[in-house]
């Protein structure tokens, strides 16, 4: 009996990317001594709003990338640089359409004291969050899963039943949970529906990201202008 052919096709895998910035050991040294001197005057930069999915955790404002501290400015243009980099990638989009859209950001600044953690959530109102690692704090040998990123598999239902013939599937096929382990100087990028939480901090020195959702926008007289192409 001949054997069958089978084409094998990647359709609802999610994008992941991990953005490694090179000599970053100065920015996360002028980001650490600027989020911590921010943290020490108290609610002068902490956000307003409190999150019951939060626990010892000092998180600022949403305004980050406004601020006109030299390091922030730097960290914002990398992470923009990135950001549009994988969007362009991910969509195959001409440098004509990519210079018509105009990317919004909410950006903020977390430090993370012994106990902290952040329970299951997402970012809503956007297309494209991240976390650029400043400083991943201790590490702490008997506790592994200190300070983890863990994102859910957003398929629904995924989990219904499993055996031995789908329970070892490799990726981008696989099921469950993904962890993720900070490292200093380090971006990582995911689609802002996706769900995740930070397992419990436990080491003594702060743990330090930087955040952002962002979402883009057609300029109205590009928008004009591409649908009259098409139509044309």
């Amino acid at each position: 009996m001949s054997k069958p052919s089978i084409q094998l096709r990647t359709h609802f895998a999610v994008p992941i990317a991990e953005v490694r910035f090179p000599d970053s050991e100065r920015l996360c040294r002028e980001l650490t001594e600027l989020f911590l001197a921010k943290e020490s005057e108290g609610d002068k930069w902490r956000d307003t709003y409190q999150r019951d999915t939060q626990q010892g955790i000092f998180e600022s404002g949403f305004d980050l990338f406004n601020w006109p501290d030299p390091p922030v400015q730097e960290l914002a243009k990398k992470t923009h640089t990135a950001l549009v980099t994988l969007v362009r990638q991910l969509n195959n989009y001409s440098g004509e359409h990519l210079a018509q859209l105009r990317w919004n950001y909410h950006a903020w600044f977390h430090v993370t004291r012994t106990g902290g953690y952040q329970a299951l959530h997402n970012h809503p109102n956007a297309s494209w969050s991240g976390i650029y690692c400043v400083d991943p704090g201790d590490t702490v040998p008997d506790r592994p899963d200190s300070g983890v990123v863990r994102f859910h598999d957003p398929k629904q239902n995924a989990d219904m039943h499993t055996d031995h013939a789908c329970d070892r599937m490799q990726a981008p096929f696989t099921m469950g949970s993904f962890e993720f382990r900070h490292r200093a100087g380090t971006l990582v990028l995911f689609p802002s529906y996706l769900k995740h939480e930070i397992f419990p901090y436990v080491g003594e020195r702060p743990r330090i990201v930087m955040a952002f959702n962002s979402w883009a926008q057609q300029d109205r007289e590009d928008q004009v202008k591409s649908t009259l192409r098409a139509i044309e």
